[in-house]
């Protein structure tokens, strides 16, 4: 339950609230069957949003979380920065459950299948230092899946450009981020460029005559009333809530673990420290949802040759596409790859930790937040240079997936394309028939042109 203190506003229009009322408490079997399904649901296109299936089983069937409730969190999770899908996940199961534990309950139902699933890719990739040392077939498939990744990454690149760029000034952003990514890809560069991009917008674009612009919050809105001035709430068994407190328990708690593991990775040199010190900023500034972490990852992980090389981080990615839960799940791919099981866990956690706690810490505030107009131009900017550096992480992606075989890369790249955009396809399917034209093709060169290819 959200409790919000009253800030003296004036009311201009009712605002919905998010307190949790009287709709049904789910138990932790059915908040876990539930979570679990959600998993298993195909996804169209990389960036498909399980918003509506979300909705579906949340506020339809169970009628655990009202409609009202369900677009506030879900106009939050859009907001903030963090894995989208992973946040909405735990803000549905936070309120399904009237407890905070109900929300780890549902984002590990969630997320727990396809972990697991890459947890075992990742360990055995990992015996094979060199790819060309797999089974043939085994090898070309790999390639096959890394020419169709190209495709779903350069879809996700086209509609989130599409959504987000709406001026000329977000066009120059883009291009002049994706150009700063070629010459400079070391993380604080892209760090420091999409706060820039954010300023930048927000100078430009912003009216000094909007007179409402120029407050740091809108007034023009209600505070949720605090628990105790609802009195259908007023003890009420379970009626639990998501209080001030909690949130600003959160952040602290987020501050102090970005502490620790500031002090621990200056005191070690421990490569597990390292990573995770890394992934868990990378969760912090994943403004934007998971397209974001690609450039971010690529930087912190591939750009340092003591962490993973660039067959398994694309390899990785469209695995994670291919299989059930959130696309950030192929992090535990990568650190099972370079560290083994316990690293891959430990990378897992800490890019997913910063999202939970950013959704407990800011549901208390969103009234307070959702109408700033300088965070609203500060995303926009900071979107634009995301998409920028997404642009050249297609660009890398390509470049390894063509390094055995350009020209049939090339064209499994274009037919992806094709399918998920066109056709419609899902990212398991397109994948899948990634592996089989480049195995075909090989196989067509060996036993019915006999000639011998040579990709190694």
């Amino acid at each position: 339950m959200i409790e919000m203190q009253t800030l003296g506003v004036r009311t201009t229009q009712p605002k919905v609230s998010l307190l949790i009322d009287d709709s049904k408490t789910l138990t932790y079997p059915e908040l876990f069957r539930y979570a679990s399904q959600l998993a298993l649901f195909d996804v169209r296109t990389l960036n498909a949003s399980h918003y509506q299936q979300f909705k579906d089983v949340f506020v339809n069937q169970t009628k655990a979380i009202s409609e009202p409730q369900f677009e506030q969190i879900a106009s939050l999770v859009d907001f903030i920065p963090g894995s989208t899908t992973s946040q909405m996940m735990v803000a549905l199961g936070t309120f399904s459950k009237k407890n905070a534990l109900g929300g780890i309950v549902a984002l590990l139902a969630y997320t727990l299948p396809g972990a697991i699933i890459l947890t075992i890719l990742g360990y055995l990739y990992g015996q094979y230092p060199d790819p060309r040392d797999l089974n043939i077939l085994i090898f070309l498939a790999i390639q096959g899946i890394k020419s169709s990744t190209v495709a779903l990454i350069l879809q996700l690149m086209i509609t989130l450009a599409m959504k987000s760029i709406n001026n000329k000034l977000h066009i120059s952003l883009s291009i002049l981020s994706a150009a700063l990514f070629v010459v400079y890809q070391q993380p604080y560069v892209l760090i420091l460029t999409m706060m820039m991009g954010g300023i930048t917008t927000i100078m430009v674009e912003y009216d000094a005559e909007n007179t409402i612009g120029r407050r740091t919050f809108a007034k023009e809105q209600s505070a949720t009333p605090a628990i105790f001035n609802d009195p259908k709430l007023i003890n009420k068994k379970n009626s639990h809530k998501i209080s001030q407190l909690l949130g600003n328990k959160s952040l602290h708690l987020y501050s102090a673990i970005l502490l620790i593991l500031l002090y621990l990775n200056s005191q070690q040199q421990s490569l597990i420290l390292d990573m995770s010190l890394s992934f868990y900023n990378i969760g912090t500034f994943m403004i934007g949802g998971t397209p974001i972490t690609l450039p971010f990852m690529y930087a912190e992980t591939v750009l340092n040759p003591l962490y993973i090389n660039a067959d398994a981080f694309w390899l990785g990615f469209g695995l994670a596409a291919a299989l059930p839960g959130p696309y950030l799940n192929f992090a535990i791919f990568l650190g099972t790859h370079s560290m083994g099981i316990y690293g891959g866990i430990c990378c897992w956690i800490a890019i997913f930790l910063p999202s939970i706690l950013q959704i407990w810490g800011l549901l208390p505030h969103w009234n307070n937040l959702k109408n700033n107009v300088y965070l609203q131009k500060f995303k926009e900017g900071v979107i634009s240079v995301a998409i920028g550096f997404l642009a050249t992480a297609v660009y890398y992606c390509w470049v390894d997936a063509c390094k055995y075989d350009l020209p049939t890369a090339t064209v499994i790249s274009f037919l992806s394309l094709v399918y998920v955009s066109l056709l419609n396809f899902n990212s398991p399917a397109v994948l899948t028939l990634g592996a089989a034209l480049f195995i075909i093709r090989y196989l067509a060169l060996w036993y019915y042109r006999e000639l011998d290819p040579v990709i190694f």
